[in-house]
């Protein structure tokens, strides 16, 4: 049966509870609640592979894991406000109050369009300035809505506020604050929902495709061939013998199914194979990942990888799909991960600088597993898996407390700009932001 994970603020749980015999006469599903973004990036991070497809409550969890943690790989929806929630909520607060000021309300930033000034005679309610997609720090967004809203209160400029932001309605309310909280219909939810269970089915499907991989020694020779043999068959006992292991000719050919290459390929992104070969054999060794819709193109597609794979100057796997769309190269050895709740005094650094706590910990694991201290912000976006700008930012903000100075500045080009490169020494903010020693 499939199996749907609810990630959800745990103030949704109850309006998301309202359609919960519809879909588990579906599915499967299983809440994984969150009162803090901290939180949300560690329960996402070790629940999200369990499940066939996650359900978000709504866009700000989905857009803070798909920014501050990576892309969302399974089949994903979120719950979405349409006009008519808004509308709705709008024609109940106008019946219980006829004489209501539109503008002394202040609310998040519409999903949806919608056309105040028209309907509401040149009225409009006033914005919170956190805006999701924006480039304020989305773990502070809670507390930048909190700290606008009893501004306003305090000045007198407004008289309730609404927010889909559940988490934060319990502190509106300890502030005094009449407030009204936005979430979608059941109706809407529903359609959501039938969505996610399409996307899934078409997944299933398209993973029960076959896949082959082609893999070749790049030293030729009767001992390099049965060091690769025996590499491996320990490779296919590691992974739960999921492979058939054949000679084939010059290469060694496996054959698994799509759903398998995900996983040993992180949904195409890396090659476990490479790094495990790569560790295991010292050699160069290319592979080619073949996917089709019958076994004949499945095997010219490898052959086509493969051959990519001898061009390129590190025999990095490559990838083409039941599209003859080319992917690679697939990386090996470079992803850097965080495991377990983030330390408590990285959690504090990261409030303090306005980085998040999952992004500190993997710059710490990446020293340790390169064992240098000096990056680039290129080299920081490419092994954290973030855009070059927030790699950029993280230095940038490491910098302004004495975590961090440039070192060298490398002019890549003669007609470009130069790259600078980052020294950083976590134990300068110590004494900096006045904490506890950060690890190291």
């Amino acid at each position: 049966m499939i199996s749907i994970g609810i990630v959800t603020a745990e103030q949704s749980m109850g309006m998301i509870r309202e359609i919960e015999p519809a879909m588990r006469e579906i599915c499967d599903i299983e809440y994984l609640p969150y009162s803090t973004m901290h939180q949300l990036a560690h329960i996402y991070s070790q629940n999200a592979y369990h499940f066939d497809g996650l359900l978000f409550s709504g866009a700000f969890p989905y857009e803070y894991i798909a920014k501050y943690v990576g892309a969302v790989a399974r089949p994903h929806a979120y719950f979405e406000l349409t006009d008519r929630d808004y509308y709705k909520l709008f024609a109940r607060l106008l019946y219980k109050n006829p004489n209501m000021d539109i503008s002394r309300i202040a609310m998040d930033v519409p999903t949806v369009f919608l056309d105040f000034e028209h309907v509401f005679d040149s009225s409009r309610p006033v914005f919170f300035d956190a805006v999701l997609g924006s480039d304020i720090v989305m773990e502070q967004a809670y507390d930048a809505v909190i700290k606008q809203a009893v501004q306003l209160w305090c000045d007198k400029k407004i008289d309730m506020v609404i927010s889909r932001l559940t988490n934060v309605i319990g502190k509106f309310a300890e502030a005094g604050i009449p407030c009204e909280r936005l979430f979608p219909s059941p109706a809407s939810m529903l359609e959501t929902f039938h969505s996610l269970i399409s996307k899934i089915q078409s997944r299933i499907l398209d993973d029960s495709m076959i896949a082959i991989g082609l893999v070749l020694a790049v030293d030729e020779g009767e001992e390099a061939r049965s060091a690769l043999k025996a590499a491996l068959a320990s490779f296919n006992k590691n992974m739960g013998m999921a492979l058939v292991v054949r000679e084939s000719g010059a290469c060694f050919e496996l054959i698994t199914s799509n759903d398998c290459l995900r996983e040993l390929t992180k949904e195409y992104t890396h090659c476990l194979l490479s790094g495990y070969l790569a560790a295991t054999l010292g050699g160069a060794v290319c592979i080619g990942w073949g996917l089709g819709r019958n076994a004949i193109q499945t095997r010219q597609n490898a052959m086509r990888a493969l051959q990519q794979s001898r061009r390129n100057t590190q025999h990095s796997a490559y990838l083409m799909n039941a599209f003859e769309e080319e992917i690679g190269p697939l990386e090996h050895g470079k992803a850097v991960t965080v495991a377990g709740e983030p330390d408590a005094v990285i959690e504090r650094v990261s409030r303090k600088l306005g980085i998040s706590s999952a992004n500190l910990q993997k710059l710490i694991n990446l020293q340790e597993k390169r064992d240098t201290n000096r990056f680039s912000s290129a080299e920081l976006a490419y092994y954290l898996n973030i855009t070059p700008r927030s790699a950029s930012r993280i230095l940038a903000k490491l910098a302004e407390y004495g975590g961090a100075e440039v070192v060298q500045s490398v002019q890549a080009s003669p007609k470009g700009r130069p790259f600078m490169i980052y020294e950083v020494d976590y134990r300068k903010l110590d004494k900096a932001l006045a904490l506890p020693s950060m690890p190291i």
